[in-house]
């Protein structure tokens, strides 16, 4: 399912999904809203993820050269794209109830503490 490592894959495909065909710029201002780490997705991240989910065929890419500024490269999910967000998502959600489950863990030992050392 690709890297976990602050969830690039995933938060790039999702960005292409609520945004439609779009290009890297774009693609980075909504990442940035749904990065889920303090250092958020870079510019160098969200490209390279790009590339390997293009060579992997889950976007296309064309070269939009209609504007009077340089080209730029237009990017959409592909039919396996979208499946490969759902997939993403059923990974998400059991990574979710994962987390869930270790939270539960961290309350539990800290509350235990705070109630054993309490009179101290």
């Amino acid at each position: 399912m690709g890297n976990l490592y602050r969830f690039a894959e995933p938060i790039v495909l999702v960005s292409l999904a609520r945004l439609g065909t779009t290009y890297g710029y774009q693609i980075a201002q909504e990442a940035e809203r749904l990065a889920v780490t303090h250092a958020g997705l870079d510019a160098a991240a969200i490209y390279r993820t790009l590339r390997r989910l293009e060579d992997a065929g889950y976007v296309n890419s064309t070269w939009d050269t209609r504007g009077p500024g340089p080209a730029r490269r237009d990017y959409v999910l592909t039919e396996a794209g979208w499946a490969h967000l759902r997939e993403w998502a059923e990974v998400l959600e059991d990574f979710l109830k994962s987390l869930r489950a270790v939270l539960e863990q961290c309350r539990e030992a800290v509350k235990k503490h705070d109630e054993e050392h309490a009179d101290q």
